[in-house]
């Protein structure tokens, strides 16, 4: 009989997930991670297998919140087209703020989505989730008179999470805040010209 664990599975994975955030996942040891959780290898391993294997349950934590929170906000703003361009320049009064270290998604797939399957995959699945909700937005938009009625929901949507990961790249190269307001203002001049009527 398996004797109960002593610690709590989801405030280990808290603290893992922050370790892996700041330092990425190839400069995390798993003595990294035993340091940080208080908890042994023999633990860590019998809870959540390999470095690898919670790292995998992290990501895939994340990115089930971070779509779900996505969702709320764009649902909770009355005009669909505005809560879609603040979602895209993260500028939504504090529930879409991008963090210092970045999403830790884009980060993750970035460094590892080119040798690793299960981290490009759950990347292939943030992106096709992501624009199906754009999609959804676009298309309540065009309903509302929002946007012009003829334009593609779907390229459309494409072009904003180009935008959208564009700006979370100035953002974490450093630029500064105010450079960063100026080429988020300019992008949503553009967001606005090329859709809107």
């Amino acid at each position: 009989m398996a004797r109960p664990r002593k610690f709590d599975e989801q405030a280990v994975l808290t603290v893992a997930r922050a370790r892996f955030w700041r330092d990425g996942y190839a400069a995390t040891s798993v003595q990294d991670l035993t340091d940080a959780t208080g908890v042994g290898t023999q633990s860590l391993y019998g809870a959540f297998g390999n470095k690898h294997d919670l790292f995998i349950r992290i990501l895939e934590g994340y990115c089930a919140r971070q779509s779900a929170g996505l969702a709320a906000a764009l649902d909770a703003d009355p005009s669909p087209w505005h809560g879609l361009t603040s979602a895209v320049t993260f500028d939504d009064g504090g529930r879409l703020d991008l963090p210092p270290q970045g999403c830790l998604m884009a980060n993750s797939a970035a460094a590892l989505s080119s040798q690793d399957e299960q981290v490009r995959a759950l990347a292939c699945q943030a992106y096709f989730g992501t624009l199906d909700l754009f999609m959804g937005q676009i298309n309540q938009a065009k309903e509302a008179g929002d946007v012009d009625a003829g334009i593609d929901a779907e390229q459309t949507a494409r072009a904003l999470i180009a935008v959208m990961q564009g700006i979370e790249f100035l953002y974490k190269s450093g630029i500064g805040p105010d450079e960063l307001h100026l080429a988020k203002a300019a992008a949503l001049t553009m967001i606005e010209r090329a859709f809107t009527r």
